[in-house]
């Protein structure tokens, strides 16, 4: 008789309701989609979308992604979804710490919402979207952009910070 579980699947794991993300990333074996949803920052709809998106398109979401839904359960086989979790997931936007000032939010690197730029330095998001769209290179010359697929407009402070420094410097 052939084996029905693979190894990674035989273990359903309960009761990790103190361990951190990256434990839970770790870990081989099954739970339920529902308890690893907000330890991981997910949108369950975003990610049940993805599952039956590859299902439509022909594909398997158990081994592509390690997610199905059994009866009325969706369940993560973590070994797969952890790698899928870290390329498709993450969110590529950071968050503006709370603590930070302006000049600290310029020292950072990454991408951030012009929206929570713009409540750390004196100028209003108007007034950058209105720079990124009379530049044309705007992503590449003030790192100000409209991401397409989160349809918001996304600050990279590595071209934001020495351009509004030039900016904030030569102006009197």
């Amino acid at each position: 008789m052939t084996e029905v579980f693979s190894k990674d699947e035989i273990t359903l794991i309960q009761n990790h309701k103190d361990w951190s993300k990256e434990k839970i990333l770790a870990s081989e074996g099954v739970f339920f989609f529902k308890d690893i949803v907000k330890p991981l920052g997910l949108s369950p709809a975003k990610v049940k979308h993805r599952a039956k998106a590859i299902k439509a398109r022909g594909g398997n979401a158990w081994e592509e992604m390690g997610l199905r839904l059994i009866w009325n359960h969706w369940v993560v086989r973590m070994t797969v979804f952890s790698s899928y979790y870290r390329e498709h997931l993450i969110s590529k936007v950071r968050r503006v710490d709370p603590t930070w000032d302006g000049n600290d939010l310029l020292k950072q690197k990454g991408l951030f919402q012009l929206s929570d730029v713009c409540s750390r330095v004196p100028f209003t998001s108007h007034q950058l979207r209105y720079q990124a769209k009379t530049t044309q290179d705007a992503r590449n010359e003030i790192g100000v952009f409209k991401d397409p697929e989160l349809n918001t407009y996304l600050v990279d402070m590595e071209i934001f910070a020495p351009w509004i420094i030039k900016l904030w410097q030569s102006t009197e």
